[in-house]
């Protein structure tokens, strides 16, 4: 999870004051800031990445008042660009500017970014640290409905609800977390929810509200339901996989643990510890049809060459089905095929609930970890042929990544004594895009 209420952090500014330490600055006593910043945007017309090496130069000075009549000049004689909305508050709360002002901004900033999710979730976490907790709420809230499977605005946006007696943002935030917050340690974020969601319930009894109280206690309850639960379960000082093809073709598993049916991979086990060895996967609204689950060995070896794995279809409704399987383990792997008739979901997410940056490749031996700072651009597209020797394109958008990378590759000896690491950086950069227009082939 990203830290919650983080602060915001500019990165224009930072980038462009790599190439300068320091910005040349007007005189800053010829006049008020408004008349010198005006006059400066007048005569020099500055670049984009001048004003922000400008900005901050200002800032690292604490000209709080100047920063904030720069960047509002710039706003009027440049196009806007998000870091401005963000350093503007920043500085405006350092200048002791009023809360109105500063949530102005923000939800300005709000606006120019349209509905770039992580951008509304930043910015409600800033109004959260101003005290605009109701402010901040209703961002949340928005962000979810823009994002339905996203978990940060829901478990950001309930403890906000909570501190404000919101009983419909308690309602909203709980069912929530309940229904799309599968991150590693997901049961703890599930049982705060619940126990929030049961003090407001019995609070609107107490206050003789019980059509209220009743309506709540029903949406958590629907919230607890599963339409496919499985459990791979084994002992000794083995490590198994398990992995998912739902019925849309994508695949749930360990270098893939959130897909876009809604499907969730939410542990990786390994032994020896008991505690430790089982694999999980959950998906709380599925797609109807057929699943594929495959069990695969990755190291070690299992007590009785057996591991168990458990199917627990439409959990919390009155068609729970809870079925086992014994599944021999004899270092080949194996095929289960699973079938779901009566799955809820009936479209699949825009992109996965999650986006990982940091993705850890094996937590055993073999080990694999891939770091990767970058940025991210979109290209690619298949040519087919279809009927009548007519040419087709179907774009496919991929990830070409820039920036600067390492891959480090561990092994661990049978006996657990020694890690033999292999570490390669990686620099990329993109020198130039071409753009083009796709026929439509007609």
């Amino acid at each position: 999870m990203t830290p919650k209420d983080r602060q915001p952090t500019s990165d224009a500014p930072a980038k462009a004051a790599s190439a300068s330490k320091t910005a040349k600055l007007p005189k800053l006593d010829e006049g008020t800031p408004r008349e010198v910043w005006q006059r400066y945007f007048s005569e020099q017309k500055p670049a984009p990445e001048m004003v922000a090496r400008i900005v901050r130069q200002l800032h690292q000075d604490r000209h709080y008042e100047h920063t904030i009549v720069c960047i509002e000049v710039a706003l009027i004689e440049q196009p806007p660009q998000p870091w401005m909305y963000e350093v503007l508050g920043r500085s405006m709360e350092l200048a002791k500017r009023p809360k109105a002002d500063i949530e102005r901004v923000l939800l300005s900033r709000v606006d120019f970014t349209a509905a770039v999710v992580p951008e509304m979730i930043l910015s409600a976490a800033y109004l959260k640290q101003l005290g605009l907790d109701e402010r901040a709420l209703a961002m949340y809230q928005q962000a979810s409905r823009l994002a339905p499977a996203r978990p940060e605005p829901y478990l950001r946006g309930l403890q906000i609800a909570r501190g404000l007696n919101d009983a419909k943002g308690v309602e909203w935030g709980a069912v929530g977390v309940l229904t799309n917050v599968w991150l590693s340690g997901y049961p703890a974020h599930h049982h705060e929810a619940e126990n929030v969601a049961a003090v407001v319930e019995e609070n609107l009894r107490k206050a003789e509200k019980t059509s209220e109280a009743d309506a709540l206690k029903a949406a958590v309850a629907a919230a607890h339901q599963r339409d496919m639960m499985l459990k791979l379960t084994w002992t000794g000082d083995a490590d198994l996989d398990l992995g998912v093809e739902e019925p849309n073709g994508g695949i749930c598993s360990f270098e893939n643990p959130f897909t876009t049916a809604g499907g969730a991979y939410t542990h990786d086990g390994y032994g020896p510890k008991a505690a430790n060895c089982f694999e999980e996967y959950i998906c709380a609204s599925a797609l109807p049809g057929d699943y594929v689950v495959r069990v695969k060995v990755i190291d070690g070896e299992t007590v009785g060459r057996r591991a168990t794995l458990t199917i627990r279809r439409y959990v919390g409704t009155p068609d729970e089905s809870t079925k086992t399987m014994s599944i021999p383990i004899d270092g080949k792997d194996k095929v289960i095929r699973l079938s779901l008739n009566d799955g809820r979901r009936q479209a699949l997410l825009e992109r996965p609930a999650v986006e990982m940056p940091v993705a850890v490749q094996r937590n055993a031996a073999p080990a694999q970890v891939v770091v990767q700072t970058s940025r991210q651009f979109a290209a690619g597209a298949n040519v087919t042929s279809g009927g009548g020797n007519a040419i087709g394109f179907q774009p496919v958008i991929t990830n070409v990544r820039e920036g600067i990378g390492m891959s480090a590759m561990a092994v661990v000896t049978g006996d657990r004594r020694y890690v033999r690491l292999s570490i390669a950086p990686i620099f990329s950069q993109i020198i130039g895009v071409d753009k083009f227009t796709i026929p439509s082939g007609r």
